[in-house]
């Protein structure tokens, strides 16, 4: 479990966690327990932020915690799939250009939606709230890239997308011990409700790069890293403003 969670951890944050095994296969039963690492350290800059400058600039302070921990890698990964899915007229076009470390429209406008939708979410929450948001978004969001690699071919042979497989059914569990706990004490008997969020744009990502590049690539995996948290946070906001929570 150790090696395994160093490894996750190396693979998807910048905190230093020394030597360790960077196959991937070992290390995604674990993704979503990153995200609790991951979460917890936006949940506390957000409470410090909150206390000294508001509720606007904890939510921007959060969030872009979670992007310089990350070294936004699935930002990068949402800006490119978004640049690459709709900006080349042909599977290869649009490949090469998903490997094209430029910022195109696409990109951009995905990247700013994401994150000021993120902000904007956040802003409004007290503590408890905004611990859901941060804590379960990023929990159940990094089991996008899971279920789409389960699901789908790989678009190229190489990179990262082609070096992370099914998970057994051990991963699986570990995976599942994580992301269920945490949407539960999230909220409640409205668990259900946030991994229905987080599968919408996980199924419509998928059936976009199904249909435009064949499959996925670690950028889409990426994507779905990014979209899903964003989904389970509007999902919790919505309940939170409606007093369900």
């Amino acid at each position: 479990m150790i090696g395994g969670m160093r490894a996750a951890l190396g693979f998807l944050t910048r905190i230093p966690v020394g030597p360790h095994d960077r196959g991937l296969d070992r290390a995604a039963p674990y993704f979503p327990l990153v995200g609790v690492v991951v979460g917890g350290i936006a949940v506390a800059t957000w409470w410090v932020a909150d206390a000294a400058l508001g509720g606007f600039a904890a939510a921007v302070v959060a969030v872009l915690t979670t992007v310089i921990v990350t070294g936004a890698l699935h930002e990068d990964g949402l800006a490119d799939t978004a640049d690459g899915l709709w900006g080349g007229s042909t599977s290869q076009r649009r490949l090469e250009i998903m490997r094209d470390s430029r910022l195109g429209t696409y990109g951009a406008l995905a990247l700013g939606g994401d994150l000021l939708l993120r902000v904007a979410l956040l802003t409004p929450l007290g503590l408890a709230d905004a611990a859901r948001v941060l804590l379960a978004g990023h929990v159940i969001g990094r089991a996008a890239p899971l279920v789409l690699a389960a699901w789908s071919p790989r678009a190229r042979s190489d990179g990262q997308g082609a070096r992370l497989g099914r998970l057994r059914a051990g991963g699986a569990t570990v995976a599942g011990a994580t992301v269920v706990p945490v949407a539960v004490l999230a909220t409640g008997w409205w668990a259900p409700v946030l991994v229905a969020a987080a599968m919408l744009p996980v199924l419509a990502l998928r059936r976009a790069a199904h249909r435009r590049i064949g499959g996925v690539t670690g950028d889409v995996l990426g994507a779905g890293v990014a979209l899903s948290n964003l989904a389970v946070a509007a999902a919790i906001a919505i309940l939170a403003g409606r007093d369900l929570l």
